[in-house]
């Protein structure tokens, strides 16, 4: 098999966020191995996040093609802070938001938008790529969601034109979170997992973040894999005067570790010394619901900064002693390891995960080494945890974490080349 590449993707720069970060790496590091890059994107894609400064990274031989598609309003998009209205962009979702109006257009986006907001992007996808494909040879096209939409255009595609395909799923499909929390109906469901199945089934290989996926898309598909997302470089730590504590990205209620706040005010409350020296950092969105539950709102010494550039977040994390990465608090959706664990593991900092029981970021936190993880419910343990890590700051005994090369970036695209050149 030679080496032209297509990669169609939803998220490329100048989008901002973990999910632009796996496959922007990815393409870089395969240019460097000597593969033909094409990656197939949207002229008017809506952002939630935007970081201009990922478009400088973006190696100047990946070329980038435009496809020109139909999006829906933002009131009916995917973005919102509150995941019991997800659809919805904050300005309609205010808390004088008419109930009987969210309800409704939940119901309109499970009975109209199957599988996602982004079904109208298939078509005229489907005939850019195409038509791309009679003056272009590629040899494989991968396709990355959410959305997963971009799945359906890969498996056409294979049908059509006979390209070998790969589906790489970041997130979860029938099993994501999202849909646990949108989906009134049982059929719904029904219709994700069925459609999931038909993807995996059908396609040359599939990509999962998790090994619990992979394990479960195997019986469906053995040229299943678990690639990690990973890392591209080390963050060098620089000293600073403070015992920080840092939370970065999108946080939603669903996620809210309360026991956290609960045990940081606990400590500050009861030890001046740790009152004076910690620092208390989130970066990003956070759900107004966490901002305004009463654990959250009893914790001093803390501030909350909106998203920054990834350069700029390397810069607050090399100076934070703790990172926190939290899983979703919801039976069964245990098999998603967030892109900014690896983030945070390339800084050799402790990372401390609340997770539930037997989660994948339980077990690659501990299969690293990198840190401790704590369910929801445990409240004593943690605060031993962090004051334990307090300590160590303190009397200059900070254990430091060492980031295994094989969550490289550089490495991770050799092992997607093998798998590759095997198709």
């Amino acid at each position: 098999m030679s080496k032209k590449i297509g990669i169609l993707t939803y998220y490329w720069p100048p989008a901002g966020g973990s999910g632009v970060l796996r496959w922007l790496r990815f393409s870089n590091e395969l240019v460097a191995l000597g593969y033909d890059i094409h990656i197939f994107t949207f002229k008017n894609p809506k952002y939630p996040i935007i970081d201009k400064e990922l478009i400088k990274s973006v190696n100047p031989n990946i070329k980038v093609n435009l496809i020109s598609g139909f999006e829906l309003p933002n009131f009916l998009s995917l973005r919102n802070t509150k995941p019991s209205e997800s659809f919805l962009t904050p300005d309609y979702t205010d808390i004088s938001l008419n109930y009987i109006l969210s309800n409704f257009l939940l119901i309109v986006r499970e009975l109209f938008f199957f599988p996602d907001t982004r079904k109208y992007l298939v078509v005229p996808s489907v005939k850019y790529i195409s038509n791309y494909l009679k003056k272009n040879k590629l040899d494989c096209l991968i396709t990355t969601g959410p959305p997963h939409s971009l799945h359906n255009i890969g498996r056409i595609l294979k049908e059509k034109k006979k390209i070998r395909w790969i589906a790489d799923f970041r997130d979860p499909w029938s099993n994501f979170f999202q849909n646990k929390l949108l989906n009134r109906l049982n059929s719904t469901q029904k219709k994700h997992e069925e459609k999931e199945r038909q993807i995996v089934k059908s396609s040359d290989a599939v990509f999962t973040t998790s090994k619990s996926l992979k394990n479960l898309f195997q019986e469906v598909n053995k040229n299943s894999f678990c690639i990690h997302s990973g890392y591209d470089k080390l963050i060098r730590s620089k000293p600073h005067n403070k015992f920080r504590i840092l939370y970065a990205g999108s946080l939603k209620a669903i996620q809210n570790p309360k026991n956290l706040w609960l045990a940081l005010s606990d400590l500050i409350d009861k030890n001046n010394e740790f009152k004076d020296l910690v620092e208390i950092v989130l970066i990003g969105n956070i759900d107004s619901e966490i901002l305004s539950c009463s654990s959250f709102k009893k914790v001093e010494n803390r501030k909350i900064l909106s998203y920054m550039s990834k350069s700029d977040l390397n810069k607050e994390i090399s100076i934070s002693e703790v990172l926190v990465v939290c899983s979703v608090n919801i039976k069964g959706c245990d098999d998603i390891i967030p892109g900014k664990f690896f983030h945070y593991l390339s800084s050799n900092k402790k990372i401390l995960g609340i997770t539930n029981k037997e989660s994948d970021l339980k077990k690659i936190i501990n299969e690293t080494q990198s840190g401790m993880s704590f369910s929801y419910n445990n409240y004593t343990d943690l605060k031993n945890y962090i004051y334990q890590c307090f300590y160590e700051y303190k009397n200059g005994k900070d254990k430091k974490v060492i980031a295994d090369k094989e969550f490289l970036s550089s490495n991770i695209a050799k092992k997607i080349s093998k798998i590759l050149l095997k198709l």
